[in-house]
């Protein structure tokens, strides 16, 4: 019983931040630059890609979320998988920032 509580929390913590973060994306999106930087060789090269892609980035962390959480081993928990997708939550935001200089 108790670990269903939890597993509804981390579903539920998940997708509220990952809405939070695609609305907040929806909303700083007029003000982003139409190239956005995500990949930075060695030699300082620079790739870019359109900034619709904010919105993929916005949404990954629910996927990364169930797509881990399917795969949990014994010795791994929710947590991990919660702690995984949120990482994608700040990766989307420094993308984001950079993007914004």
């Amino acid at each position: 019983m108790e670990q269903a509580k939890k597993r509804v929390r981390f579903d539920l913590i998940i997708i509220a931040v990952s809405a939070l973060s695609f609305i907040a994306t929806i909303l700083i999106y007029p003000s982003l630059p139409a190239r956005i930087a995500y990949h930075w060789s060695v030699g300082g090269n620079v790739k870019t890609i359109g900034k619709w892609v904010a919105f993929i980035t916005a949404l990954i962390p629910v996927f990364i979320y169930y797509v881990a959480k399917l795969r949990l081993k014994k010795n791994q928990t929710e947590a991990s998988s919660f702690s995984i997708a949120m990482i994608f939550v700040v990766l989307n935001w420094v993308l984001i920032l950079i993007a914004k200089g």
